[in-house]
């Protein structure tokens, strides 16, 4: 079951995502977004270092429907994909549509930089 861990850093909304990434989880991280969007952050990080599988379907969907939501001034980013899910990310093109970092701090100075 996917555990979801939030923190806060300046600006920023940090999910760090730790076991399974899949259908069932998805929603959740969809609805955390959003939260985080209503709560005034402008960036959200998806920290992927914990992820231990991936259903790349589900990865796609998540992403989609996040570009869908870009309009609302929300930049979502991932940091730390492990190699086996960075194929995936570059397989199905999502990489650009989000910017992806080796590291939390990397994702965090970008969108302060962009702000």
């Amino acid at each position: 079951m996917l555990q979801i861990r939030e923190q806060k850093q300046h600006h920023t909304k940090i999910l760090t995502l730790t076991d399974k990434f899949n259908r069932d989880t998805k929603t959740g991280i969809q609805m955390l977004i959003l939260g985080a969007q209503e709560m005034g952050f402008p960036h959200i990080i998806l920290d992927f270092s914990g992820v231990t599988e991936i259903d790349s379907t589900s990865l796609s969907e998540l992403f989609l429907w996040y570009h869908n939501m870009k309009p609302q001034r929300v930049q979502v980013s991932v940091v730390k994909p492990r190699q086996y899910f960075r194929y995936h990310l570059d397989w199905a093109d999502l990489s650009e549509i989000v910017s992806i970092y080796a590291s939390k701090d990397e994702a965090v100075e970008h969108a302060e930089s962009m702000a």
